[in-house]
C-alpha cells in the first residue's frame, strides 16, 4: 500500500477516482480468477489450523517448497505471496488461490494446473485432500474449524445481527470467481448490468450445493441461496442493479452508505490487523464525523469496498462472484465465458438483448430464485433458463473466436466451456447430481467422498 493511500481523504469523490484509477486499454485487458476448496485429512475432516496435518502445515510447506511467500498476522502464517497471486484462507480454512492476471485462458489453465500440482506436493503424504463443491455438505458450523484471523473474528460477532445465513457463508462455502478489466465507467456499468443479468445462468450452469448438514435443501445450490439472507444492507443493489442509467457514482454511494464492519490498523510490530468499530457507523459518517480523531483513509476505503457482497462486486476491476466451485477440469470455464461475453463488445451487446436488457416484467430476484432451486431444469412464462444458457455459451464461443483472430492467442479458449455445453446439452449431469451421487455412493466416507482424485 502507498504512504499516499494512508493520508486522509479530502473528498468522497476520491472513492469514485479509486474505482476509475483501474480502467485499461482493451488492448490490456486481462482475466483474474479465485478458486475456494475445502481441505480434509485422511479422516474426511476439515484441516485445523494447527497441529501436525494441518492448515498450517501446508501453509509453511508450499513457502518452503514452492518459493511462495508467507504473510503473518500476529505471528502466525494466514496467507501466502508469490508474484501476482497469493492463496489465502477463508474462515473455516478453505483454501483460496487468488490467480495472477492473464491475457489468456491458456495461461490460467497453465496456472491452475502448477498450483493443482503444488498442493498436491505439500499434500498427498499427509492424506489431505481438496474437495471441489460449493457447500460443505456435512459439517456442522459448531463442527468447522474457525481460521485465526482478526477480521473474521468480528464478522462472526457481527453477521448473526444482520441476517440468517452470515456465519453459513463464511465457514460452509466455495465459490470459483472472474475478475474482468473495463476501460470506462459506461463499460465498467454495462458489464456490470450484464454480470448481473447473467446471474440465473451462471448460477444455473455452475450450481454445485444441494445438500447442507447431511440433508438434502431442496436447492441445486443452497449457497447462491444463502447469500439472499447474510446482510441486506451489503448484498442487495437491485434498486440499481438493472437500471440502463446508473454510474459508477450510483454504486460508490451505495458502498459509501453501506454500514463498515471493521477498521484497519498497524500494529506495533508493523503489521496490519482489524479493530471492530466502537459505534455502527457508515463510511459517510465516517468521512464527515470521523472515529476517535481518525478521519478515513483510500486505505480504509479500500478495505470498505472489499467487505459488500453482491453477486457483481466494483472495486479497481469487476469481480463475479455468483458461482459454486466446480471440479479442477471444469474450472477453466468461467473465465473462458466470461472473456468471450464480457471483452467482444459484439457478444456483450447479443447478450445483454438475450437476457432482456430493460425488459421491467422480468422479475430478476424470482429469476434468481428459481436458477437456485432448479439450476437450467428452471423457467417462468417469460424466460427459459436452459434456452437462454445454450444461447450464452454460443455467444461466448464465438466472442472467443473473434478475439482470437485479433490477437492471433488463444485460439484453444472455446475448449473450455466444453464441460458446460455438456451439461446444457444433456451430455453430461449437472454438477450438484454428480456431488449427490458421490455422497450417495461413498456415505460411509464423509467429505472424502468428494475429494478431488490427485
Amino acid at each position: 500500500m502507498a504512504s499516499s493511500d494512508r493520508k486522509p481523504l479530502e473528498s468522497l469523490t476520491e472513492c469514485s477516482d479509486w474505482v476509475l484509477s483501474g480502467r485499461r486499454s482493451p488492448s490490456q485487458f486481462k482475466i483474474g480468477s479465485e478458486y475456494e476448496r475445502i481441505a480434509i485429512d485422511a479422516a474426511g475432516l476439515p484441516l485445523n489450523y494447527d497441529g501436525k496435518v494441518s492448515v498450517r502445515t501446508l501453509l509453511e510447506r508450499l513457502a518452503q517448497r514452492h518459493g511462495w511467500q508467507p504473510y503473518q498476522e500476529s505471528g502466525r502464517p494466514i496467507a501466502l505471496l508469490r508474484g501476482g497471486a497469493s492463496i489465502s484462507l477463508e474462515p473455516a480454512g478453505q483454501f483460496e488461490l487468488s490467480g495472477n492476471t492473464f491475457a489468456t485462458v491458456a495461461e490460467m489453465r497453465a496456472e491452475l494446473q502448477q498450483h493443482l500440482y503444488e498442493l498436491r506436493d505439500v499434500a498427498e503424504d499427509l492424506g489431505v485432500h481438496l474437495c471441489s463443491v460449493g457447500l460443505n455438505p456435512l459439517s456442522t458450523l459448531a463442527g468447522v474449524p474457525k481460521m485465526p484471523k482478526g477480521r473474521y473474528d468480528i464478522m462472526r460477532r457481527l453477521l448473526p445481527k444482520v441476517g440468517g445465513h452470515g456465519l453459513h457463508m463464511m465457514h460452509l462455502t466455495c465459490t470459483v470467481q472472474a475478475n474482468l478489466d473495463f476501460s470506462s465507467g459506461e463499460e465498467a456499468m454495462e458489464m456490470m448490468r450484464l454480470g448481473h443479468l447473467l446471474s440465473p445462468i451462471l448460477i444455473g450452469l455452475f450450481a454445485n450445493s444441494p445438500i447442507l448438514f447431511g440433508k438434502e435443501t431442496g436447492y441445486a445450490t443452497y449457497r447462491a441461496h444463502l447469500w439472499t439472507d447474510v446482510d441486506p444492507s451489503h448484498c442487495d443493489v437491485s434498486h440499481f442493479a438493472f437500471d440502463q442509467s446508473a454510474t459508477v457514482q450510483d454504486y460508490v454511494n451505495w458502498v459509501i452508505d453501506a454500514p463498515m464492519y471493521v477498521l484497519g490498523m498497524t500494529r506495533d510490530d508493523g503489521g496490519h490487523g482489524f479493530d471492530p468499530l466502537p459505534v455502527p457507523t457508515t463510511f459517510r459518517t465516517f468521512f464527515e464525523q470521523g472515529i476517535g480523531g481518525r478521519r478515513p483513509t483510500l486505505e480504509d476505503w479500500e478495505l470498505h469496498a472489499s467487505t459488500v457482497f453482491p453477486d457483481v462486486r466494483l472495486k479497481r476491476y469487476i469481480e463475479l462472484r455468483q458461482t459454486d466451485i466446480v471440479p479442477p477440469e471444469a474450472l477453466p470455464a468461467l473465465p473462458a465465458l466470461t472473456k468471450g461475453l464480457f471483452y467482444d463488445t459484439t457478444a456483450r451487446r447479443a447478450a445483454l438483448a438475450a437476457l432482456r436488457d430493460g425488459d421491467a416484467h422480468i422479475d430478476r430476484s424470482q429469476l434468481r430464485e428459481i436458477a437456485c432451486r432448479h439450476a437450467l431444469d428452471g423457467y417462468t412464462p417469460r424466460f427459459d433458463l436452459r434456452e437462454t444458457a445454450e444461447e450464452i455459451l454460443r455467444l461466448a464461443r464465438e466472442g472467443l473466436g473473434r478475439l482470437a483472430a485479433v490477437s492471433g492467442s488463444d485460439r484453444d479458449a472455446a475448449t473450455a466451456l466444453e464441460p458446460l455445453e455438456a451439461i446444457c446439452e444433456g451430455d453430461a449431469p449437472p454438477f450438484y447430481e454428480r456431488t449427490r451421487q458421490k455422497l450417495a455412493e461413498g456415505k460411509d466416507k464423509g467429505l472424502l467422498a468428494l475429494a478431488d482424485p490427485w
